[in-house]
This record gives structure tokens, C-alpha cells and sequence, in this order.
């Protein structure tokens, strides 16, 4: 029988696919693809084509961490023993000011309830990795 790992995996940072946004996230940046063509932006990485216009013409784009929050669920069950000390922890979708929506963990005194203004956070983990959280915008 496989073990489970007791730490989460972190992100391959080559990836052809996501590699870019972590490398940006890495940086303290929010990037996404979007369409050279018709100028959509998407989320989440992956397509190699718009899922506007079919355009080949993917290029990465800086967005704006602050956005809306749309949803939020806490969590008071581990899925993983990876996160069975974190629990119980907070997950909300944000749509940005771009028109993404990223799910992210949430950090910070602050909760956050659907309606409030969040800002991501950069989570530096590992010399190469940084990951995405969410926090209440300062007012």
C-alpha cells in the first residue's frame, strides 16, 4: 500500500503549463494567459488556445491581486493528512478586476464573507516557490 504523504506537494515550477505563474508568483506577481488576438484573459492556465476566439496567440499577463470575494468555505475535515494541522482553514474564490476568479487560501485576523474586498498575499514556501493567498483589503 502507497504511503500518503504527510507534507503537501508543492507546484512544479517547470511545468510547461503552469510554470510561468509561479515563476511570476515567485517575483510577488499575479500573471495569467491571455489572447493576443481578441484580448481575454483566462484562468486557469492550460489551454494552449483562446476559449474565446480559438486564437493561438497565448501571452501572459500581469493582473491585479485585489478583487471580490464571491465565495468562501472553511474546511474542519483534512482531505489530506497533509493538511489535517491546518485545519480548520479558510478557502475563497476572488474574482479579480480582470474577471478571473482564483481559489486561494485565506490568511490574516480579518475573515472574509462574499462582497468583501481581498488582496492576494505572496506566500514564499521555498526558494523557487510562493503561493497565493487571499487576505481582507485594507479599507
Amino acid at each position: 500500500m502507497a504511503r500518503v504523504s504527510e507534507r503537501p506537494s508543492l507546484p512544479d515550477v517547470t511545468d510547461p503549463q503552469w510554470g510561468p505563474f509561479w515563476r511570476h508568483a515567485r517575483d510577488g506577481e499575479l500573471w495569467a494567459p491571455g489572447c493576443g488576438s481578441c484580448g481575454v484573459v483566462w484562468w486557469p492556465p492550460g489551454s494552449p488556445r483562446c476559449p474565446e476566439c480559438l486564437g493561438t496567440d497565448v501571452q501572459w499577463r500581469p493582473l491585479d491581486g485585489r478583487g471580490q470575494v464571491w465565495s468562501v468555505a472553511i474546511y474542519h475535515r483534512a482531505f489530506q493528512p497533509a493538511f489535517a494541522a491546518d485545519v480548520p482553514y479558510t478557502v475563497a474564490l476572488v474574482e479579480l478586476a480582470s474577471g478571473v476568479a482564483i481559489v486561494g487560501r485565506v490568511i490574516g485576523a480579518r475573515p472574509l464573507a462574499p462582497g468583501d474586498e481581498a488582496v492576494a498575499v505572496f506566500e514564499r514556501v521555498t526558494d523557487e516557490v510562493t503561493l497565493i493567498r487571499f487576505a481582507a483589503a485594507d479599507p
